[in-house]
Order: C-alpha cells, then sequence, then structure tokens
C-alpha cells in the first residue's frame, strides 16, 4: 500500500500566512473574551460588597438607636427614631459626663471632664433626673475644662445633671438619583449607595423594631428585621 504525506505549507507561503492571521485572531478573541468575563465578575463583586456594606452601616445604627437616652426618654420629648417616605433618622449617645457645678438659666458655658467626644459642633442633650428639666443644644468650642454652648440655657441644673453627645444619623433615599445617602449631625450627606430602584423603612412603634427593603437595579433584593433594643 502506498501512503502519500504531504509536506505541510511552506514558511511564507500565503496559506502559512492566513493561518496564523486565523490563529491570532481566535487567541485574541480568546483573550477579550476572558478579560470580559473577569470583568462582569469584579463588577458584580464590587456591587455585592457595596449592597453588604450598606446593609452593615444601616444595621449597626440602628442597633445604637436610643443608646444612653433610655433614662431621658422618661421625661425628655427626645425621639430616637423618625421615619418618612424616603428617609429616616436615628439618635443616640456616644458620650456622657455630669456637670461639675451649678449651671443657670441664661448661661452659656457649662464644666464637665474632659472628653474629645464633646467636640465643636457636636449636638448635647442636657437634662436634670431629679427636676425632669432638659434641653437640646449645640457645641460652639471647647474652653479648658468647659463647653461652650451655642445658645443661652433654658433652665437651671445642679451639679451632677447629665450631659450627653448626640449622634443624629439621617439616611434618605433620592428615587430620581437612584441613590441613599447617609448624614451624620450637621455634616455633608454622603453618597452610600448606588443603583438603588426601591427603599424603604417601617417603624413597628409597638414592637419596637424596623423593617427595611433594599432593591438593586430592580434584581438583588435586601430585606432585615431589626428589633430596637435601646427602645425597650
Amino acid at each position: 500500500m502506498t501512503r502519500f504525506v504531504g509536506a505541510g505549507p511552506v514558511a511564507g507561503s500565503p496559506l502559512l500566512t492566513s493561518l496564523e492571521a486565523i490563529n491570532k485572531e481566535v487567541n485574541m478573541a480568546v483573550i477579550v473574551a476572558s478579560t470580559s468575563r473577569l470583568a462582569r465578575s469584579k463588577n458584580s463583586q464590587d456591587r455585592l460588597e457595596a449592597i453588604f456594606h450598606t446593609v452593615d452601616t444601616i444595621k449597626s445604627d440602628l442597633n445604637k438607636c436610643g443608646m444612653r437616652l433610655q433614662e431621658a426618654r422618661q421625661f425628655c420629648g427626645i425621639s430616637p427614631f423618625d421615619s418618612t417616605s424616603s428617609s429616616f433618622t436615628c439618635t443616640y449617645g456616644i458620650a456622657e459626663e455630669q456637670l461639675q457645678e451649678p449651671s443657670l438659666k441664661g448661661q452659656q458655658a457649662v464644666k464637665l471632664a474632659p472628653s474629645e467626644l464633646f467636640s465643636k459642633g457636636k449636638s448635647v442633650l442636657i437634662y436634670d433626673p431629679g427636676h425632669k428639666t432638659w434641653e437640646l443644644n449645640e457645641i460652639e468650642y471647647r474652653i479648658e475644662g468647659a463647653l461652650a454652648l451655642k445658645t443661652p440655657l433654658q433652665h437651671d441644673y445642679s451639679p451632677g445633671s447629665t450631659v450627653i453627645a448626640l449622634n443624629n444619623v439621617t439616611y434618605r433615599y433620592y428615587a430620581l438619583r437612584h441613590v441613599i445617602t447617609r448624614k451624620v449631625n450637621s455634616g455633608q450627606p454622603q453618597l452610600l449607595q448606588e443603583g438603588v430602584s426601591d427603599f424603604y423603612v417601617t417603624y413597628f412603634p409597638d414592637a419596637n423594631s424596623v423593617l427595611y427593603r433594599i432593591e438593586i437595579n430592580k434584581k438583588e433584593q435586601i430585606r432585615g428585621y431589626i428589633f430596637l433594643l435601646n427602645l425597650v
């Protein structure tokens, strides 16, 4: 039996040149497809990480809602949680100190132990549980061993009255921009989440709990139910 063996394309021949060009195009297509898959995977991972960060931030603030305000809420007209159709605000204390000397109505400075958490621009709650007097104010600036307040005191306070530094955290959903922002006290709102197609928070006062739902690009949905322990 006779076998015929081809010698193959000769180097530099049109056929070999065409084969090399096709091979390069195939390899390039494979690289592009792989790169595209990696990019989609990374984008998907980044999006999920952003969603989880948003949820963790919301849960952290809600778990603090009403913290250090349990005693004051018995007679103060302060609401740790407020909400509208597009936003909610939670308030909690981050530090507390007692007045070290009497503070009289009309006075605009109070003396208490030094603390870095009582800083300029911070909201404060001042109250006397014995006389059930209270008020909200703001720190204008710190001076040695005292706080200068933005407005004069409305009541007299005896030594031992409590001063609480507050955080007021507001979340707002902008439906037309598809974003959620987070604002702390009088600071500028910070972008928290993009691509939001729906967001709502429902408060159940009888159960001291909050139900939230976030929808991203009309696809991913995350729901949660948080019991506000500090409001019990």
